[in-house]
């Protein structure tokens, strides 16, 4: 399994059991809509979302392009716009990938009529793609996922702050291990499942940022505290101080936890 950053962009792409998956999450689509209510207008960012997905597709040419939840932005029902927005979004990509696959998240009510005939929709806990377990974030995946050699979810928006230069405030992944059979016991714990049979060694999590250019994103520094923190960021799984901080080109820039020491800028 091979798992490519793609230098400036919001995405991964992971070659996994002879498929290659671009992988995105927190799309948001119809966020205008919320911030239009609070007296702040900005324009449908559908064509943005829509072109940076294009051309990812044209460049990297995956089989699969796997949405990780929140595809929509309004937690309860679907509004007209969403609604206009996540069909248009599927219909204009899904003939240029194998399939598209979307995990979906706690914002994603109706998301599965809305993608009938467009895209194949899993359960809310996710699904193994080849060796990566897929889901949102926002809730336990099953124990199953602990057998898997990565695990992919988005939910928590995370950023960090440079003390200078052009985008002081910049979208990250973070990147976490675990060992799979204490990982999987809590799961199940969880979850109410038996734990699977033969686990040995550590499964890696990788925590995508927000795909919408819009959404002001959550510092790292903060996500506890702001309640976005996703469980399996809890110290007993994967411990987000522990997690390390890396930039849209695979850069590492160290630990969270040195980066609230530091006092949550980069110099």
């Amino acid at each position: 399994m091979l798992v490519g950053f793609t230098g400036g962009e919001a995405a991964v792409v992971v070659e996994t059991t002879g498929s290659r998956v671009l992988a995105v999450a927190d799309l948001h689509l119809g966020y205008e809509v919320e911030l239009a209510r609070q007296g702040i207008h900005l324009p449908s960012q559908l064509q943005n979302v829509s072109e940076r997905l294009m051309r990812l597709i044209e460049d990297y040419r995956p089989d699969t392009l796997l949405l990780l939840g929140d595809v929509k932005h309004r937690v309860t029902g679907v509004s007209w716009r969403e609604s206009h927005q996540v069909t248009e979004l599927l219909s204009a990509i899904r003939d240029y990938v194998g399939e598209v696959i979307i995990t979906p998240g706690n914002h994603d009510a109706g998301v599965l009529v809305l993608a009938s005939g467009l895209a194949r929709v899993t359960s809310g806990r996710g699904a193994l793609l080849g060796e990566v377990w897929a889901f949102h974030g926002h809730c336990w995946p099953p124990p199953e996922a602990a057998g898997a050699r990565l695990i992919l979810m988005g939910h928590t928006h995370p950023t960090v702050s440079f003390a200078r230069g052009p985008g002081s405030k910049r979208r990250v992944f973070l990147y976490a291990r675990a060992e799979r059979r204490r990982l999987a016991g809590l799961l199940a714990e969880k979850g109410g499942r038996a734990v699977p049979a033969r686990l040995r060694g550590e499964v890696g999590l990788l925590v995508l940022p927000h795909f919408n250019n819009a959404l002001p994103g959550i510092d790292v520094s903060q996500l506890s505290v702001a309640g976005r923190v996703s469980p399996l960021l809890r110290p007993e799984a994967f411990n987000l101080l522990n997690s390390d901080i890396l930039l849209s080109g695979g850069e590492n820039l160290g630990k969270v936890s040195w980066y609230i020491e530091v006092g949550g800028v980069v110099e």
